[in-house]
């Protein structure tokens, strides 16, 4: 059932659809953020992501090798 929290919204051309204006805020969202999505049980999830340089990760890795060895 669609709510004030639970909006029902239309799918538009192209497969474009509009998130709406409360989940943005709520979510912190800003235009140029980056979404991952996929089905999951027969639902669809939107999920805000972080992307990172695959060299800034292998550093990461690196240093938590590192500090794994330190212990």
């Amino acid at each position: 059932m669609a709510t004030a929290a639970n909006p029902i919204i239309e799918l538009r051309q192209k497969a474009q659809i509009t998130i709406p204006k409360g989940i943005v805020k709520k979510l912190n969202l800003n235009e140029g953020d980056k979404l991952e999505i996929y089905e999951k049980d027969g639902e669809i999830r939107i999920v805000p992501v972080a992307v990172y340089p695959i060299s800034y990760v292998d550093e990461l890795k690196k240093e938590i090798e590192r500090l794994r060895k330190d212990k």
